[in-house]
């Protein structure tokens, strides 16, 4: 029972983190960041917050200590939205699962790109010579 606590205050975490960021929040150099997850402790007090911004490594770290910096006033945000005695404690880490995803996704490309030649380049001649043959 507990655990499907957990996973709804885990998820209510997430969706009102989004909010926090996208509308409370009014910094333009921490760019466009999206919690893709939030893993919540049995006991609700940390959540370690995942996170996914755009731009190279440095404005990713830069996205991070942002977050880090305006950590207080996300958490007071966060306790009025859900109605918690006590906010969890937030961790910010980055995730980096999509641009894993489309890494993947560009090698399985390739790969079924070269096979596709492959097979192109051994099949028998073309019908009109098969044709022409009766």
């Amino acid at each position: 029972m507990a655990h499907k606590r957990v996973l709804r205050v885990a998820e209510a975490t997430k969706r009102e983190l989004g909010f926090i960021l996208d509308h409370k929040i009014n910094d333009p150099k921490l760019g466009l960041v999206t919690v893709t997850r939030v893993d919540m402790s049995d006991d609700l007090r940390h959540a370690k917050v995942y996170v996914t911004t755009l731009g190279d490594a440095e404005d990713k770290m830069r996205a991070i200590r942002r977050l880090v910096k305006a950590k207080g006033f996300i958490r007071c945000e966060l306790a009025q939205a859900l109605r918690m005695r006590v906010a969890p404690e937030l961790k910010f880490v980055r995730d980096d699962s999509a641009e894993e995803y489309i890494q993947i996704k560009n090698v399985l490309d390739e790969i079924d790109a070269e096979e596709e030649r492959k097979r192109a380049g051994s099949q028998p001649a073309s019908e009109d010579t098969e044709d022409s043959s009766e």
